[in-house]
Order: C-alpha cells, then sequence, then structure tokens
C-alpha cells in the first residue's frame, strides 16, 4: 500500500482516476491527504479538482484566463464526479455522488448530485473521483472497473434515450453495472439536460448532460469489485443498538422527525413521497403559480396534483380515466423512503409507461406554475423528461416563461418590437398544430416536451433555457431566474431567508445548495424563523447555507437534515474516518468550498450584480392571507454586504486576500486573480 493511501483516513480509496477522452486512456492519480484535508469529498474535492482543470490550461498556455474564456460546450471543459469517505457505509442516505463543470446555462460554476446506487459502486471500482477530460473523436460509453476503463463504441446507443441506455447496458453486463447516460437532451446539446442514473435520478440542475455530449460521452458504467471494501474507523458507532454510537442517536432523531419518521408514525416523506410536501407548501401560500406571479391556487386544484392525489391515483380513478399506481422505494441504505415507483395506465387499463416520480420539484414546476392541475398528464411529461435527460426543474421554469412572454405580447396594444414580432414568426407552425401556448392547457405538455427533448421547433429555442429565449425576444426579466438558472418551486416573496439563500447560491437560483431555508417558517421546531423578517435573516440564511453544503461534501441527502443537525452528522463522519470533527470544523469546510465556488464564478465573470432576484420580486406584490409581500431592494442590498461579510467576502461579494489565505486556497486561484477576474 503506498504512502499516500497509508496517511488517508477510513472511508478514503486513494484514488483519483483521470480519464482522457480525445486520447482514450487513463492514468490513476494518488489522492493528496492535505486535498483530502481541505476539501473532505463530494462537492468539496470536486470544486477543488475542477479549479486545479482550469488553473492548469493557464499553464499550458492556451488562455489567458480559461475560466472566463473555455466555452462549456467545448472540449477544454471537464467532467468532475466525486463521492465521499462516508459514501457507501452504514451512514443513513450514505448513496449520494456530486459533479461539476462549468454549466453551459450559466456560464459559471456548475454542481449537481442524486443519490441511488451509483457513487457506492464507483467506490468500489477502486477510486473516490472521476476526471474527465477531452472530446471523444466519435460517441463512446465507459466501462469503469477495478481493472480501468473500457472505451466502447456508443454507436448502438446513438438513437436510444437514456433509459434504454441504461437497459442495454444493465443487459450487457448481466445486470451488475450501475450506469449514468444521457439521453437526447445532452446529445442535443440542450442548456438544462441532465446526466441520469437509474430511470429518474438526475444530475440535473444547470447543465451537465450537455457538457457530456459536447464529449461525446453517452453512458458511463461502473461495475464494482465484490473484493473492494469501503472501511470504517469504528464500526460499533454504527450499531443502532450501541447507545453511547453515533448511530443510535442519529435513529432517534429521524424515527421523531416530522419529515423523516415512519409511515405508520404519519411521516410525510415515507407517508407520500417528496410530494407530500406540496400541500404543506401550499398551505403557507409558498407555491410558486404562472411563472411567479402569484401564490393563489384553488384547494381544489391542489387536491388533484399533491402526495395524497398520487397514494390514492389509482383508488380515485373514475372508469375510463388514466390511473397512476405507485410502489415505495429508497436509495442506498436510505431509511426515509421518499423515491416512488410509479405505472401510468390509459383509460381502458393498458400501461402506457412506468418509471420513477413525479417528485415534488417536478409537479410544482410542470404543474402549479403552469395551472396545469393533471397529475397523470405531468407525470407522462416527467416519464419523457427522463427519457430525454433534461432537468423537470428548468423546464417547467422555461415553459412558464415562455407562456408569460406570449400572453404578454398578445396583450400588448402598442406597436411590437422586431425582436417581439420574432415569437410569432417562430410559433406558427405549434399554434397551427396544439393551439396556444397559455396556462392551463394540460394538453400542450407533452408536445412541448418533445419539442424542447429533440431540440425541435420552437423546441429548439426553449431548449437554450428561460433568460435566453426570453432574450431571443426581448425581455429576458420573464425569466424567473437567478445567474440563468430557473428558480424552484417557493416564491421568495414569502420567504426572505429562501429568498436570499436563492441570490446567493453559487450554481444559480436554487434552494439546496443556497440552503433550504423556506420551511423555516413553519416546520424547523425551535429554530423556525420568522418569513418577513430582515434584521438576523443573512446570519441564518448563511448558515443554512454551510449546512446544506456540508451535506453536499459528506455526501448525505437534505431531506436527513430536516432531523438531524451538524453535531450529528460530525458524529457519524468520525465513525467512518475516525478524525474529531465538529459542527465547527465542518463549516469551516463548507466556508472553504462555497468561496471557492465563489472565486470560480468571479474568474468566470460572474459578480454581484449576478446576485439578484428577477425584478419582478421587487416589482410585483402578491397577496396573502397574511397580507400583501414584496422584496424590499435596499434592505436586500444591505443583507447582501451582511453576507458577504459573515463568509470574509468584501462588500462586492469578492473574499479578500486574508480570507484565501485563512482558508488555504491559495493553490486554487490564479496568482493574479485580481487581475484576470472579466
Amino acid at each position: 500500500m503506498n504512502s499516500d493511501r497509508q496517511s488517508l483516513p477510513p472511508g478514503y480509496l486513494g484514488k483519483i482516476l483521470h480519464i482522457d477522452l480525445t486520447t482514450q486512456k487513463c492514468f490513476t492519480e494518488q489522492l493528496d491527504p492535505d486535498l483530502a484535508r481541505r476539501f473532505f469529498g463530494g462537492r468539496g474535492l470536486g470544486v477543488a479538482l475542477l479549479s486545479r482543470h482550469f488553473l492548469e490550461l493557464t499553464t499550458k498556455g492556451l488562455y489567458r484566463n480559461p475560466f472566463a474564456q473555455v466555452d462549456p460546450l467545448s472540449e477544454d471543459n471537464v467532467v468532475v464526479v466525486t463521492t465521499s469517505p462516508t459514501t457507501g457505509t452504514r451512514m443513513p442516505t450514505s448513496g449520494r455522488m456530486h459533479m461539476n463543470y462549468k454549466s453551459p446555462l450559466s456560464g459559471g460554476y456548475g454542481s449537481t448530485n442524486a443519490g441511488g446506487r451509483w457513487g457506492v459502486d464507483l467506490k468500489r471500482t477502486g477510486s473516490d473521483a472521476l476526471v474527465i477530460t477531452g472530446k471523444s473523436p466519435h460517441p463512446v460509453y465507459l466501462i469503469v472497473t477495478s481493472a480501468g476503463v473500457e472505451f466502447m463504441d456508443a454507436g448502438p446507443t446513438a438513437d436510444l434515450d437514456a433509459i434504454e441506455t441504461r437497459e442495454l447496458l444493465k443487459k450487457q453486463s448481466k445486470n451488475r453495472a450501475q450506469v449514468l447516460t444521457i439521453g437526447p437532451g445532452g446529445k442535443n446539446l440542450i442548456r438544462f439536460a441532465a446526466v441520469m442514473s437509474d430511470t429518474g435520478k438526475a444530475l440535473g440542475r444547470g447543465g451537465g448532460g450537455a457538457v457530456w455530449g459536447s464529449k461525446n460521452l453517452y453512458a458511463l458504467a461502473v461495475i464494482p469489485d465484490e473484493k473492494i471494501r469501503i472501511s470504517v474507523a469504528d464500526k460499533e458507532s454504527f450499531d443502532p443498538e450501541n447507545k453511547h454510537g453515533a448511530m443510535y442517536h442519529v435513529k432517534l432523531k429521524l424515527d421523531l422527525g416530522k419529515f423523516t419518521k415512519s409511515e405508520d408514525m404519519f411521516g410525510v416523506l415515507a407517508s407520500m413521497g417528496s410530494l407530500g410536501i406540496l400541500g404543506m407548501v401550499n398551505n403557507y401560500q409558498q407555491l410558486i403559480h404562472n411563472n411567479m406571479k402569484d401564490t393563489n391556487h384553488a384547494l381544489a386544484d391542489i387536491g388533484r396534483i399533491n402526495g395524497e392525489a398520487l397514494r390514492y391515483h389509482a383508488k380515485r380513478a373514475k372508469p375510463g380515466e388514466r390511473k397512476i399506481t405507485v410502489k415505495k422505494s429508497a436509495c442506498f441504505n436510505c431509511p426515509i423512503i421518499c423515491k416512488r415507483q410509479t405505472t401510468l395506465f390509459d383509460s381502458e387499463g393498458r400501461i402506457i409507461e412506468k418509471g420513477e416520480g413525479p417528485e415534488f420539484e417536478t409537479v410544482a414546476l410542470m404543474g402549479a406554475n403552469l395551472s396545469i392541475y393533471d397529475l397523470a398528464t405531468v407525470t407522462e411529461a416527467c416519464y419523457l423528461a427522463n427519457h430525454y435527460g433534461i432537468d423537470t426543474i428548468s423546464l417547467g421554469g422555461t415553459l412558464a416563461s415562455f407562456f408569460d412572454l406570449y400572453g404578454m405580447l398578445k396583450g400588448k396594444s402598442e406597436t411590437m418590437t422586431p425582436a417581439e414580432t420574432g415569437l410569432f414568426t417562430d410559433l406558427e407552425e405549434f399554434i397551427a398544430e396544439h393551439g396556444e401556448p397559455v396556462f392551463g392547457r394540460p394538453e400542450i405538455l407533452v408536445p412541448l416536451t418533445q419539442l424542447i427533448g429533440t431540440a425541435q421547433g420552437i423546441g429548439k429555442y426553449l431548449a437554450e433555457g428561460s433568460y435566453r429565449f426570453c432574450e431571443r425576444y426581448g425581455h429576458p426579466e420573464l425569466s424567473m431566474s437567478v445567474k440563468r438558472l430557473e428558480l424552484p418551486a417557493y416564491d421568495p416573496r414569502t420567504s426572505f431567508t429562501q429568498a436570499l439563500s436563492y441570490e446567493m447560491s453559487n450554481r444559480g437560483g436554487c434552494h439546496l445548495e443556497g440552503g433550504y431555508t423556506a420551511p423555516y417558517a413553519y416546520c424547523a421546531g425551535y429554530a423556525e424563523w420568522p418569513a418577513h423578517r430582515i434584521e438576523g435573516t443573512p446570519l441564518i440564511s448563511k448558515n443554512a447555507t454551510l449546512k446544506n453544503t456540508t451535506l453536499d461534501v459528506i455526501g448525505a441527502c437534505a431531506y436527513s437534515s430536516f432531523s438531524l443537525g451538524l453535531d450529528e452528522y460530525a458524529a457519524l463522519v468520525n465513525g467512518v474516518t475516525g478524525d474529531k470533527h465538529n459542527s465547527g470544523t465542518l463549516e469551516h469546510i463548507a466556508v472553504r468550498t462555497i468561496t471557492l465556488e465563489r472565486m470560480f464564478n468571479l474568474l468566470c465573470g460572474l459578480d454581484r450584480k449576478d446576485d439578484w432576484l428577477p425584478d419582478r420580486f421587487y416589482s410585483e406584490t402578491i397577496h396573502t392571507r397574511d397580507g400583501d409581500v414584496i422584496c424590499d431592494r435596499k434592505a436586500f442590498a444591505k443583507m447582501h454586504e451582511e453576507y458577504y461579510r459573515s463568509v470574509g467576502w468584501d462588500e462586492e461579494g469578492r473574499p479578500t486576500l486574508q480570507t484565501l489565505e485563512d482558508l488555504e486556497l491559495a493553490d486554487l486561484v490564479p496568482a493574479d486573480a485580481a487581475a484576470v477576474m472579466v
């Protein structure tokens, strides 16, 4: 065993596998113990390897500032896939993996993760991380084993979608492989294309699937070696019967949490899956509607698309109606069991399709936000999105901006500009076949998903994402996005902590990486926080950012954090590694991670001006039971500055030199970073 591996804590395999698609060669790098100490794994290790790749492009003399100059869809972009020391252990929800790249949607930091089992089996090939560079001269798929990498001709998968490709590769491996794939979305370079795992788990946000497509990488299969085991420092700490062990206390909290407890205890996620959240979010008037114009939904409409509607869909379906049957499923070592395997039947009882989902965010964005309260139609569109390999949050957000734009321009009384007129020219064929693209028309959801997934007709413009689509016709303000990444299900006017978290998220409009705080107003126990309070909100938002960043770094699911705090996670981490982490040391790694992400964005040309919600939230009041609410721009400007200061950034949102030194980041940013920032 090499000395680097010996100096790494338990949980690590000690290797980074580099794959060059251009030369179709690979090599193994020993994981630097100091890099592991600073970034641990997952998202932390991912941004470190991402930044290092772009720095190396500088030293090759190819670019003055590759962070800004490299086209995300060029061969000089990189795909980094990382696991954590806890991945594949008995830590609850330890099946997650992380992926990083330069995003073709935002033009900045790309980051996404997913559960399942793929990350576990990657580790059991002997590697903690993959770094994929270059571009294959022809479409390929990769088979990774403990013996190395096979570069396979992807010609047989050229006309297959993401799920069909997975099925083929699993069959060829006699069901031993776990497979990541892209579908037509990635192959057509759709800017919000996803990389798919299983039949519906998506590495979805920011267009990673398009990056794969640009590299002619169609799939990546891992076949685990049964001889490789993931070691842990303290096995007894994971014995749920050991009252002195970490797992005993973690299990108690998971068993008592409103979201995480079992179905027989009326746990939300176990009973109804993630869609069980929708009714609650609507009850507190946070659920988006009609491109985030308001949060007003009729209760009867919500009853058609919420968790109860999915759970009892088959029982409630009337003769002659489509119906959905549901089975539970879970990711690796997950006691929460939030996943749902569904089957959609036609009006005569014949199976239309089987698949995963729909999840809460999918129904919120492709249902509620489009005034489509038909769960069977949303489920069918969800299946299609999984086949095409496209992010359902960005898909729904882009369609909402499209409907909003069409409605605004159709009602315009004054003369339209040439750009505005162009929308109606581009829509002639679609309207002739399907009618008007307006809210509340479930019959156009599936055709539009098909057009986007294949980049045909109006779909080739929608495939650019909401910001570029609306910009094409002169109205980028109708894109409900931050850093060009579409916002998720919670209206920011109804939760200022969530609004600020959207703005501060390094990957763009996101409720996870920036901190999942919308439920703090009503579902956080002693941590509840008033939805419209200004004073103290930057600190709450920062703490939430650090907590969720820690989850991504250690490879845990956000849902478990509804019941567990950082001290519980630290105890689990220590049981794996034998280290002496606590909430403070984990938060320090999280600050280091978000600061390096921030530097990546700054070097790509993003800056403080990109840390803002769309103007709609500062100029359009919405009406709720508790009164009229709106975001105040001056108050948010002050909160921005307070947030920046709390993590060691200056008033412009730039990490200070002292912060970079304190966080040991000097080797991962250009020496003349200030000079090359765009």
